[in-house]
């Protein structure tokens, strides 16, 4: 007996509950690879992913082309807020002359800008904003689900 905080400890389940990490799988992921040929100026249109139960998320972007081009995401967040959030933009050189587009994670995490450079954002369950997979300190469910499922989430996302 005794007032040990081992497993048995009052709220620990709630609070493992609470603290469960959400995985990649489970949120809206944003490939640069989906903007291919899409990042110029004044370009505009909707990402559309299908859940396999059904439903249906959407996101709107625009590109805004100042000093630092900017994918501006637009979509509703539990239906009852419009969210907008500027993406910036980075490029690298790469080998053959080219650049590589990558996104900027605008998340603030502990009041630092994360402004990690990354070639995906995601919307976990229940978050508000897009980010960086370490923002939002996503686990895979095993890496062998992760490409299978990252398989499937390609398919089902479409454009219009």
């Amino acid at each position: 007996g005794g007032m040990g905080g081992g497993m048995g400890a009052v709220g620990s389940g709630n609070w493992y509950r609470w603290n469960k990490k959400a995985t990649v799988e489970e949120s809206l992921a944003l490939a640069m690879r989906e903007f291919r040929g899409r990042l110029h100026p004044h370009a505009a249109g909707t990402l559309t992913w299908t859940w396999t139960s059904g439903s249906k998320s959407s996101v709107g972007y625009f590109v805004s082309w100042g000093d630092v081009p900017t994918i501006i995401l637009d979509y509703r967040w539990r239906d009852a807020e419009d969210v907008k959030i500027p993406i910036r933009l980075q490029t690298t050189p790469t080998q053959f002359g080219g650049r590589r587009w990558w996104f900027t994670c605008p998340l603030i995490v502990n009041g630092v800008v994360c402004n990690r450079r990354v070639d995906k954002l995601y919307l976990p369950p229940g978050a508000r904003y897009f980010g960086c997979r370490t923002c939002h300190r996503l686990t895979y469910r095993s890496c062998q689900e992760a490409h299978q499922a990252e398989r499937m989430a390609r398919l089902l996302l479409s454009w219009s």
